[in-house]
């Protein structure tokens, strides 16, 4: 779902624009501005869609079927709910950190981190949670997107 949305060059200008806000809220001339406009939410949005742009590529591809098929063993191996323990509870977890930050707006460097994990992670919660999850995923990472590829004329 998200693998459609989401073109490698526009993941490339997201990871670029969130690099540039990164280190333009360290200058201080900018910080107050970066501050009020609130530049780090912007790019661990930003650092998202380059994640979910990622998936597109081959090591993204690679990346999403090896968690796939961890996933798949768990559940083969062991059971239904151990498949969900070892990928789903993360991927949850995951979630749940990533929008606790951003509505805190405590973002850190794990929030960052948590960002880059998301789109992959986020296939792997199972059930409607799951499908609301990635569904709200895509969209906004369909949205951001559409907004830098549309700034750096790559549509």
């Amino acid at each position: 779902m998200i693998e459609a949305a989401v073109s490698t060059a526009a993941g490339g200008a997201c990871a670029g624009t969130a690099a540039v806000l990164f280190y333009a809220e360290k200058l201080p001339g900018l910080k107050r501005f970066a501050d009020r406009v609130h530049t780090d939410r912007a790019q661990a949005v930003l650092i998202a869609t380059a994640s979910a742009a990622m998936v597109a590529t081959s090591a993204g591809a690679w990346w999403n079927d090896t968690v796939n098929a961890v996933n798949d063993w768990a559940v083969g191996a062991v059971g239904e709910w151990t498949g969900l323990v070892i990928t789903g509870i993360p991927a949850l977890f995951v979630t749940v950190i990533f929008a606790n930050d951003m509505i805190t707006r405590s973002v850190e460097h794990r929030t960052r981190i948590v960002a880059a994990l998301l789109p992959v992670l986020a296939s792997t919660v199972p059930g409607p949670v799951g499908n609301g999850i990635q569904a709200a995923l895509s969209w906004v990472v369909t949205a951001v997107s559409k907004l830098v590829a549309g700034a750096f004329g790559l549509s």
